[in-house]
This record gives structure tokens, sequence and C-alpha cells, in this order.
């Protein structure tokens, strides 16, 4: 209530506790005279005083009682529609899950609720169209989405959708001309739906759904004829073959990955993740020759060191480290640069606790690594296996003074996230081929490292903006 109306109550109370006051004073007056209404009809004094109290007092009183009624009634009727709200806000969410979740029927459910409250909401018919077309209710798909596309007109998401219905239903020309108008209404808005969409899929490592999104923006640039925007999206073809590959592998269908792999260094023979999987399919069939051949082949093509490291370990866990030892020498025998070779070299010695042939080794290529933290501290290691603690103290201050290092680690040459494991795939920037062994490389050039020039590919951002162009990194 109001500060005014209280001070009305206040005073109405005490007019009548004064008015009780003055009546014994004044009861001949108020109770014994009478107000004439006319010349036949007389009430008292105390009366007439009352009705004219009420006739100020009842219309007040009765405003307020109506405003506080409104106000109320205003106030229980925003809590209904705010609780009808959440229970729609709910129904659409639990569609949602059913969408991702691959429960069409029920998404459908909930969804057809929601259109009975909500028949022209514009999230609610773009979903329920898709979900209706994932059940093979094509044409039913296909009138939702013209109904909402007659309601939201300049909707390109919309397009897309009454796009991929008319593919369903057979009618791929009329898909076609759809495309087109989106090209020709909406220039530029098209494509960057679609990359959105298939970038967030490639986030979520989704990648069924970002092939079939990748598929649909190859297609429109081939429609509209933009060379130089399917040279870009290159990389990301070879980085989704090559996750497909992946998916297959873990079907446990090796054989068919192997091809995959293989068609795709065909086309890209510096894509090193696709090189150490065909050597992990080989071994799936169990071929280690193979694999071995495949190993020492992405080598001598990338001169990356990911392979002497995958060789090394494939040795170790097979326990033939003599095999490790001769496959390496044989590497070195033939490298163009041995750095790499000897390093790992030297480090396998150390694994196998041959100490002074780590040493020996090691040493010998101590002026070209002089600048690794990884190697003097390898370098420490061997001296404390060898109870030389003053030696061993010498190394670990060297590794320390080069950035404190403390274990060969690998990192993103596109854009520099570090792992203690080597990955086919950066999962901070999104880009295939760009993990490699960090051994400093800042300081020492590639030709004095032995690395070859290797293109980095596809990516995204975290805040959803395409990195569209092919990197080349050393």
């Amino acid at each position: 209530m109001q500060t005014r109306t209280y001070l009305g109550i206040l005073l109405a109370v005490l007019v009548v506790v004064y008015a009780s006051f003055l009546t014994p004073l004044n009861f001949e007056l108020l109770v014994e005279q009478q107000f004439l209404l006319n010349s036949d009809t007389s009430i008292p004094v105390w009366a007439a005083l009352l009705v004219v109290f009420l006739a100020g007092l009842v219309p007040g009183a009765a405003l307020l009682a109506i405003r506080s009624l409104k106000r109320d009634l205003s106030r229980r009727h925003k809590r209904r529609l705010h609780r009808e709200e959440e229970s729609l806000e709910q129904r659409y969410r639990r569609a949602i899950d059913f969408h991702v979740d691959g429960q069409w029927g029920k998404a459908a459910a909930e969804l057809e609720v929601l259109l009975t409250d909500r028949p022209e909401d514009y999230p609610t018919l773009l979903l329920y169209g898709e979900v209706l077309r994932r059940q093979g209710e094509t044409r039913q798909a296909l009138d939702v989405h013209r109904r909402a596309s007659v309601l939201y007109p300049r909707s390109v998401a919309l397009l897309y959708q009454l796009a991929e219905d008319y593919e369903a239903v057979g009618e791929p020309q009329v898909a076609r001309e759809t495309r087109s108008r989106i090209q020709r209404d909406f220039p530029g808005l098209g494509l960057k739906v679609m990359f959105r969409r298939r970038d967030l899929a490639m986030a979520a490592e989704k990648w069924t759904d970002a092939a079939a999104w990748h598929d649909k923006i190859q297609t429109l640039l081939e429609e509209i004829g933009d060379v130089h925007g399917l040279e870009r999206e290159q990389g990301v073809s070879h980085g989704l073959a090559y996750q497909r590959g992946v998916a297959l592998l873990e079907k446990d269908k090796p054989a068919e990955a192997a091809r995959i792999f293989k068609k795709l260094l065909e086309q890209e023979p510096r894509f090193i993740p696709a090189w150490i999987m065909l050597g992990e399919a080989a071994l799936l069939q169990d071929d280690q020759e193979t694999a071995l051949a495949e190993w020492r082949r992405g080598y001598e093509e990338t001169a990356s060191p990911v392979f002497l490291k995958r060789i090394e370990d494939h040795f170790i866990e097979a326990e033939a480290p003599a095999r490790a030892i001769e496959t390496l020498r044989e590497i070195i025998a033939r490298a163009d640069s041995d750095l790499f070779p000897r390093f790992f070299l030297g480090r396998l010695y150390y694994r196998l606790e041959m100490h002074d042939e780590a040493l020996k080794v090691l040493e010998g290529i101590g002026e070209r690594l002089d600048p690794s933290p990884t190697y003097h501290y390898l370098l420490g290691r061997i001296r404390q296996r060898r109870d030389d603690p003053r030696g061993a103290m010498s190394r670990y201050l060297e590794c320390l003074k080069r950035l404190g290092v403390t274990n060969a680690n690998f990192v993103c040459r596109s854009c520099d996230a570090a792992y203690p494991e080597w990955r086919d795939r950066c999962e901070a920037c999104g880009s295939w081929n760009s993990v490699d062994v960090d051994l400093q490389e800042e300081r020492l050039t590639a030709e004095e490292l032995g690395l070859a020039e290797r293109p980095v590919w596809g990516g995204y951002t975290r805040d959803d903006t395409r990195v569209p162009e092919t990197s080349n990194g050393t």
C-alpha cells in the first residue's frame, strides 16, 4: 500500500476519535437536533454526519481494494505464464536431448506438444521438420519447413532444411535451386552457417556430422565455381578422410582403414598421422614387417621424429630391444640428417640401461643439440645412474638454464599447445599433422634438425571463427 493510503486511514481514525470525544459535549445537538433533507423528511444530525463520512471514505476504499485485487490477479497471471513458459522450455530442452541421442520418436512427441502452444515458434518448427525427416516422414517434414519459411522468409537455416527435404523426397533439382537461392539472396551467409556447423561438429569430434557438412560445403563451392575455396578446403578433406580411417580401425576393420590411409597419402604424402595409422592397421593384421616398413617410409618422406619414437616403443613393447637398436642404426645409415635418429638411439640405450653406449652416442651430437633442455636432462639422468652426482648436477643445471624442461614432450606447430604424448590432431586448435617432438626448435634451424617443411591443415578457434587457410609450418 502507498504512503498516502496509510495517511488517509490514520486521518480517518483521528477524526473518529475526535468526534467520539465531542459527542458527549454535543449530545443534544447530534441526537436531538434534526437535519432536514426536505420539507417532509429529516434525519438526526449524527446520521447526516455519518453519511457524509461514508460518502468520502467508501469510494476511496473501494478503489483501493479494486487496485489491490487487480495487482494480485496480475501477479498470479504472470506467475502462471512464467510456469507455463518454463514448462515449455523444459520440454524443448528434452526434445533437444532426444534429438542429440537419436531418439527421433520421443523428440517428435515433445515438439508436437510445443507446437500446440506455440504454433509459430521458429526453433520448434525448424527442429520438428528435421526430426520428421530423420524418422523418414519426408513429406511431413517438407510441409513443416514450407510453413515455417512462409513465417520466416529471411531464414537461411530454413532454406538449408528445405534443400535437405527436397533431396529426401527425390527432388534434387529443386534442392539445387534452393541452395542457389541462398547464394543469390544471402551472398556469403550460407557458407558461414555451414562452416560454423561443421566446425562445431569437429570440435565435438562428431566426425560423421562434420563430414556431412563438409560435403555440402564442397558441393556449394563447386556450384558457385569458387576454385580457391575448394583448394582451401583440401586440408579439411584430408583430416576428415583420416578420421574415417581411424573410425574403421576402432571398429576392427584394418584392411578398409588401410585403403583410406593409402589413398590419403597418395594425395598428400606428408600427412604424418596417416603414416602412423597405416602402420597400426598393419599391426592389427599381425603384419609387423609391413608396419615397420610404413613407419620407415613415413620417416623418409617427412623426417618427423614421431616415427622414431613409435618404432622404439613398438620394439620395447614387443620385448625386442636388439631389433630396435638394429632398426635405428639402419635409419642412421640411410638418413640425410642423422641428428634425430642418433638422439633416439642414445635414448634407447638409456632406456635399456646401456649407459656407456648412450653417453657415447649422445655426446657425439652434443654440439648440435646443446640448446635443447631435454638433451641435458637425459645426460643428467645417465650420469646419475652411473653414480656420477657431480656430472649429473652439472647437466641438470644446464637443463634448468635452458627453460627447465624435464622430459621430452610434444608441441603443436600451429598454436604451440604442449602435450606429454604425440597426438594426430591438436585438441586446442583442431589442426591435423601439426603435433611434433619439441626439442626447442626455435633455437635450432630446421636444416640443423633435419626437418622437412610440412603443411598444417584445418582447425577452428574456440569462439567458432573459422581458420580456413592452410598454413605451412616448419
